[in-house]
């Protein structure tokens, strides 16, 4: 009983619509059967044809530094109107979207404006483009790109860069051709989130420039420098220390020159681990190879100062000492004794007494006291290690904290 019901239910309000093979390559051959790829699909010839170009961005395989090289992985959503592929569902068996291969109708030639490599089309012979009855075609090619990409280094490891990827209608002009709008811009749906780089923002701009249409969109990408910090700053900023302890070390060691030349040549090679990463151009230069530099010069001048101390250290005893040697002498006792001094201001009377008692003595054998204080050349050399200690690790503070600083500021 209930079969029954079905079957009239059926013959009373409509077959149900079928879609075989036979029928679709039926609509395909009608569609096919004069439609000439060579000719833009619009009625009227005076007219352009408008696309609607998106891009779906899968993710950031790189970004070389020294090349200015961006790569990326996506494929862009192409939509147009092709006039000549239209057709009825209702007489069509209800057939509503077809699907046919990219190379057997007319698609606009967009090319990579700024890409590395020559010209090539997008898709393959494989790709199908999907066409709608009211003859909207929808295009997705998808395409490893690789664009010219701008890199400001000046704030590295905490740069932000701006890299752009543009297509460009390439044989046809605006008024054969128009990328009139880009509905969906950037889409990041599908995108797989990269190690190095985050996005921070995207834009996308239609243009046109002269006769030829374009598309350009902007990624806005910054680096995350976590992996830069722990390899590159804080070794950095150790080995600076270690070229200021230097000094802690006494010439009678017999290691302090191998210890300074040590240092300086770790700082060479960080120089050059780091300019393996950066571009090569005159027109920025990162404040961290600033940074690096100025290290570098710190450590060409403790070389400079341990070779001296050392040829000071061994000068005969009968060579008298210059004036601004004993100067670096005095500085060193007074900074020495300073807290002494203040403790030793505080005095009882009898101490008062014994102390005008060896003034008087000592105004006797003023000559022989003089004799007994003069400064030996290992007091100089001693002299030298505690200046140049202090002055170079306030020197370090401040370069240190400018790095810091700028970087901030700048990114």
């Amino acid at each position: 009983m209930a079969a029954i019901s079905t079957v009239f239910a059926v013959c009373l309000f409509g077959g149900v619509n079928s879609q075989t093979p036979v029928q679709v390559k039926s609509l395909v051959d009608n569609l096919l059967s004069n439609y000439d790829k060579r000719i833009r699909p619009v009625e009227d010839q005076t007219l352009p044809v408008i696309l609607d170009v998106s891009f779906s961005l899968i993710s950031i395989i790189g970004v070389d530094e020294v090349n200015e090289k961006l790569e990326t992985s996506g494929y862009l959503t192409i939509q147009w109107t092709d006039s000549l592929l239209r057709w009825d569902p209702a007489s069509n068996n209800g057939i509503s979207t077809i699907f046919l291969p990219q190379n057997d109708i007319w698609k606009p030639d967009i090319v990579l404006g700024n890409g590395f490599k020559k010209f090539e089309e997008f898709g393959g012979s494989f790709y199908n483009v999907e066409v709608e009855s009211f003859g909207n075609v929808f295009w997705k090619p998808f395409q490893v790109f690789e664009t010219q990409c701008s890199i400001d280094t000046t704030y590295y490891p905490y740069d932000r860069e701006v890299c752009e990827i543009v297509f460009v209608v390439w044989s046809y002009t605006v008024i054969e051709v128009e990328i009139f709008k880009s509905a969906n811009g950037i889409n990041l749906n599908e995108y797989t989130e990269s190690g190095v780089w985050e996005i921070t923002r995207t834009d996308v701009k239609v243009s046109k420039e002269s006769v030829e249409s374009k598309v350009t969109f902007s990624i806005h990408i910054k680096r995350k420098p976590f992996y830069y910090i722990f390899n590159i700053m804080i070794p950095i900023l150790f080995l600076g220390m270690l070229t200021i302890f230097v000094f802690a070390l006494p010439v009678d060691a017999g290691e302090k020159m191998s210890y300074a030349m040590t240092v300086f040549l770790s700082f060479a090679v960080f120089l050059t681990i780091i300019n393996t990463l950066l571009p090569v151009s005159s027109e920025t230069t990162p404040v961290l190879s600033i940074y690096l530099l100025m290290q570098m010069t710190m450590s060409i001048l403790v070389l400079f100062i341990t070779a001296l101390q050392i040829r000071l250290h061994h000068r005969d005893t009968s060579v008298p000492i210059s004036k601004p040697f004993r100067f670096m002498v005095r500085l060193m006792h007074y900074f020495h004794c300073r807290k002494s001094c203040k403790t030793s201001k505080t005095i009882s009377p009898a101490e008062n007494k014994d102390s005008e008692y060896r003034d008087n003595f000592d105004s006797m054998g003023e000559t022989s006291q003089e004799e007994k204080n003069r400064p030996e050349w290992k007091d100089v050399t001693s002299a030298i290690d505690f200046l140049a200690f202090w002055s170079f690790f306030l020197l370090y503070l401040c370069l240190t904290v400018y790095l810091f600083a700028t970087i901030i500021r700048g990114s």
